[in-house]
């Protein structure tokens, strides 16, 4: 809810929740709001998914592109020890490598729960799906060697995006940006 800093409608989420529900997926920080929640809100959802046993998939490929310093990016990986997480990452938001497809899956198995998830990712591991052999020489050398400033830098550049992207759609009749 855009009045509400993007947060999570918690009683909407309460009243989607079913007899069918997998998952509660997450995408924080968000896309294309930058928005993160806070860890207040976090520890609202994990109480949800605990109460429900539900486990929690959260795409975090976004983690380094938040705007406002007053809510930073917080993980849900090692917010809780009973909710079974699972955290997705990318190194193609963060480092502009878009097409590189290089990213990771964190799985926080809290009492086995994913154990079997566990074992068809090794399985599924065993298929190259790896990124090509560039790609793995560049890796290091990116992981070490770009300096904090090339994050600062994006996210100002981004942010002067979205706020001339903002203004433009303001003055169109019929459109009202958030």
């Amino acid at each position: 809810m855009p009045e509400k800093n993007w947060d999570i409608d918690l009683a909407d989420l309460r009243s989607k929740i079913t007899e069918k529900t997998s998952a509660i997926l997450i995408n924080n920080p968000s896309n294309p709001c930058g928005s993160c929640f806070t860890r207040e809100h976090l520890e609202e959802i994990l109480a949800i998914a605990d109460e429900y046993k539900i486990p929690i998939i959260s795409d975090e490929v976004y983690y380094g592109l938040s705007y406002d310093d007053s809510r930073p990016f917080i993980s849900m990986g090692n917010m809780t020890s009973t909710v079974p997480v699972i955290c997705t990452g990318s190194l193609s938001k963060i480092y502009c490598l878009p097409g590189w497809r290089c990213g990771w899956t964190i799985v926080y198995n809290n009492s086995g729960y994913f154990d079997q998830v566990l074992e068809n990712l090794n399985k599924h591991s065993m298929i190259l799906l790896h990124p090509n052999s560039l790609v793995q020489s560049a890796l290091p050398r990116i992981l070490a060697e770009v300096p904090e400033s090339h994050f600062e830098d994006l996210k100002n550049k981004l942010r002067v995006s979205s706020e001339t992207a903002y203004e433009r759609l303001k003055s169109i009749r019929g459109i009202t940006p958030i």
